[in-house]
């Protein structure tokens, strides 16, 4: 509030000037239109000579807070359904170009985890927001909201340039085009849903001022469920917990197997021959802290056997078949597995790089 105007407005009011006449004399001061209008919906028709100033709406840090938490939860959400609709692309449509480069459990898992937690939080912030709004209809006029709603839509652009520039250095890569093209459509969809929901809105607002408290709009529904159809996506991805359980202790079996390939490979490097037990390959000075020899799960010892002076055999029981990454693929074709108990045949030639 300008201090000069409200004075100006109040005493004009007081003696009985029209508005017409008040706004006039303020456009020929060079005030802005919205400021004097802004000023004139101030003060409610009394008794002439006694303009009745309107009850003006005090924002507290509470509201600062519920704002900040929504669009903290927005970016959060948003962001990690981006994450799960990239690695269904990824997972759906592979491309050779782009070997070893979908997205790895544990980030569809984040991601997974980010969209559960985050989207009730949102829906619950919004809905506390609108109710105070419902409320006192003046807080749409927040300086709060309005100015957290700009700034959160311009971060959320810089996000959305990020990506989409993401985008296109995969397609400037050489990666598949029906890929970049899906991943472009996902990118504008999300962009769409901020966009038409917050900013569209936004402008209705101001252009409608303290109008009641509309329901969600039809794009907001459709962004929940593309976000809930997200979620789906990523259960699906990333599998049951039990399944993820499983899959997570194979791999860490697997890369323990590899790490006691390449000690007996150490060892025959150092010492001419192969270990004949897995004491004998811990007492090479520099191995008695190797600790891969056990399962992760049940701490029972990694299964080794000598056949000859170049060959040697490796085992370990496995929860479930084969060790796979998000898209489906063997994480090392070296170490492919059915469930249960499996011995690796492995022979050293002297001279060659070990695998």
């Amino acid at each position: 509030m300008n201090l000069d105007l409200h004075h100006f407005v109040r005493d004009a009011l007081r003696r009985g000037i029209p508005h017409e006449r008040i706004r006039e004399l303020l456009r020929g001061a060079r005030w802005r239109a919205e400021e004097i209008d802004a000023e004139l919906e101030a003060w409610a028709d009394g008794e002439p000579g006694l303009p009745v100033p309107r009850r003006r709406v005090s924002f507290s840090a509470r509201e600062a807070f519920v704002y900040l938490v929504m669009f903290a939860t927005l970016y959060i959400f948003t962001f990690d359904v981006g994450a799960i609709l990239f690695a269904l692309i990824e997972t759906r449509l592979r491309d050779a170009a782009m070997a070893g480069q979908s997205a790895a459990p544990p980030m569809i898992r984040w991601a997974l985890a980010g969209v559960i937690t985050a989207l009730p939080i949102f829906l619950w912030t919004t809905h506390v927001a609108d109710r105070a709004i419902a409320r006192e209809p003046e807080k749409r006029q927040s300086a709060v909201r309005r100015w957290l709603t700009y700034l959160t839509l311009f971060v959320a652009a810089l996000v959305l340039i990020v990506d989409f520039s993401t985008v296109v250095s995969g397609a400037l890569s050489g990666e598949l085009s029906a890929r970049t093209v899906l991943k472009c459509l996902v990118v504008l969809g999300i962009a769409g849903a901020v966009f038409g929901h917050y900013l569209i809105g936004s402008r209705r607002e101001e252009a409608e001022g303290e109008a009641p408290v509309r329901r969600v709009s039809w794009i907001g529904r459709l962004g929940v469920a593309g976000a809930l159809l997200a979620v789906v996506a990523g259960l699906w991805l990333n599998g049951a917990p039990s399944h993820s359980r499983v899959r997570e202790l194979d791999g860490r079996r697997v890369e323990a197997l590899r790490q006691l390939d390449e000690a007996v490979a150490l060892f025959y490097d150092r010492s001419g021959r192969l270990p004949g037990s897995l004491d004998e390959l811990s007492s090479l000075p520099g191995q008695r802290s190797y600790t891969g020899m056990r399962d992760p799960e049940t701490r029972v010892r990694f299964g080794y056997q000598r056949v000859d002076s170049l060959r040697y055999r490796l085992c370990a029981r496995f929860s479930g078949s084969d060790t796979l990454d998000a898209s489906g693929t063997m994480i090392d074709e070296r170490w492919r597995h059915p469930a249960g108990a499996v011995w690796f045949d492995r022979t050293m030639v002297p001279g060659r790089p070990h695998r």
